[in-house]
């Protein structure tokens, strides 16, 4: 029977916590008293998991969930409180950047430290070393000490070396995030070379896209245990539905602008003009910008955004575009924007806008997030593929065709 690659046993990881900051009369009044005992850290709580050799396994959680800890546990880095782990095999690792180099050393001699460190001899380490040197793309200054590299050149080094000595298991950290889009593409086509090689791959990863396309299993870490396992496309789905869902909405917030015009309320409202925080999905969409203006301000313009995130707006409704152009008067007025037909997915979508004057006037209100509200299930939810569609916050009617022939 073909033994686990990685196997966590009941596994806790407690810190010892910090005492808290005591002034000279503190301790004055503490030779009196003991002080109280820091309280421990929970890090990793009671995890048992068990991986199979060539199994891609992708592990999620929100900062401060466990996950480099756990990856610190599976290298040796720090050594459980309690429970054990079994490891079968040899481990490559990029946990932070610079992992397993040392700074003193050039870049060629960290190649044949840590390839010596993971038992390969001198003969295996000269013959995989001008790839592992043209994938870092570090050039000349392989002959550099590793301090006087960038940080980018230390990831690229310390990826390249891990990758390219054959490990068996394979541990990435979310470190590859400083490197540059080329990089980080390169990074994934090589952990999916190593994936279909039959290595075990363990990547930790907020890009839930590289771990639904790299990994074939998914787990979550919640508060330092283990909350969720299971193929990777359907845990990857469950946890961005819950994620996403649990960021609030706003309908409104403290007044948008000044010097004379500002923006008193940004939302969405229903059909007859009552403030709501929740749209049903498959439902038009209006969003109502209430504003304020101490004097006339002719041919403005209003533009809205749409985003799933990150400012990065999926839909953009702008008066620019289309020449309207909107006479504000002295007081307070109402605009409303209204998406006849926007198939959005459930989940918390934020409201994106700006304002502008015609010329002499600018931008009265610069491109700004201002609001934010929620789309819910109008229906049962369906079972299946549907949780990971709903990553994507548009969805377009489409449908497949068979040619004939």
């Amino acid at each position: 029977m073909t033994q686990p690659a990685v196997t966590f046993d009941h596994v806790s990881k407690h810190y010892r916590g910090t005492r808290a900051y005591r002034s000279l009369r503190d301790d004055i009044t503490g030779l009196l008293r003991p002080a109280p005992a820091p309280v421990a850290v929970e890090a990793i709580t009671d995890v048992s998991l068990e991986i199979s050799p060539g199994e891609s396994l992708g592990i999620m959680g929100l900062n401060g969930a466990g996950k480099t800890t756990l990856l610190k546990l599976m290298c040796r880095i720090a050594y459980p409180s309690a429970g054990r782990i079994t490891i079968n095999g040899r481990i490559g690792a990029l946990i932070e950047v610079g992992t397993g180099m040392h700074p003193e050393l050039s870049g060629r001699e960290n190649v044949r430290l840590y390839g010596r460190i993971m038992g390969l001899s001198r003969n295996e380490i000269a013959r995989r070393f001008d790839e592992i040197v043209e994938f870092a793309g570090v050039g000349d200054a392989i002959d550099r000490q590793i301090k006087q590299y960038s940080s980018g050149m230390q990831l690229r080094l310390g990826f390249s070396i891990a990758a390219h000595l054959e490990p068996d298991i394979f541990v990435v950290d979310e470190a590859i995030s400083v490197g540059d889009a080329g990089f980080q593409e390169r990074c994934v086509e090589r952990m999916t070379q190593l994936s279909h090689e039959g290595r075990t791959l363990i990547f930790v990863s907020h890009d839930l896209d590289a771990i639904e396309t790299l990994c074939e299993r998914g787990v979550v870490l919640k508060s330092g245990r283990l909350a969720g396992d299971g193929p990777a496309h359907e845990i990857v789905g469950a946890y961005f539905d819950e994620v996403s869902f649990a960021r609030p909405a706003a309908m409104e917030r403290s007044e948008i602008g000044g010097g004379g015009f500002s923006l008193i309320q940004v939302g969405v409202v229903d059909h007859v003009g009552t403030a709501i925080l929740e749209v049903p999905a498959d439902q038009p969409t209006r969003i109502r910008l209430r504003y304020r203006a101490d004097r006339r301000i002719p041919g403005t313009s209003f533009t809205i955004g749409l985003s799933a995130g990150a400012g990065r707006c999926f839909v953009l409704a702008s008066m620019l575009g289309t020449g309207e152009m909107h006479d504000v008067e002295s007081g307070e007025g109402v605009i409303d924007c209204v998406f006849d037909d926007l198939p959005l997915n459930p989940r918390t979508y934020e409201i994106w806008g700006s304002v502008r004057g015609a010329a002499g006037y600018g931008d009265i209100i610069d491109w700004q997030r201002m609001s934010s509200f929620k789309v819910v299930r109008s229906e049962p939810e369906r079972k299946g593929a549907v949780m990971v569609a709903m990553r994507v916050p548009v969805r377009f009617p489409h449908h497949w065709e068979v040619p004939s022939r």
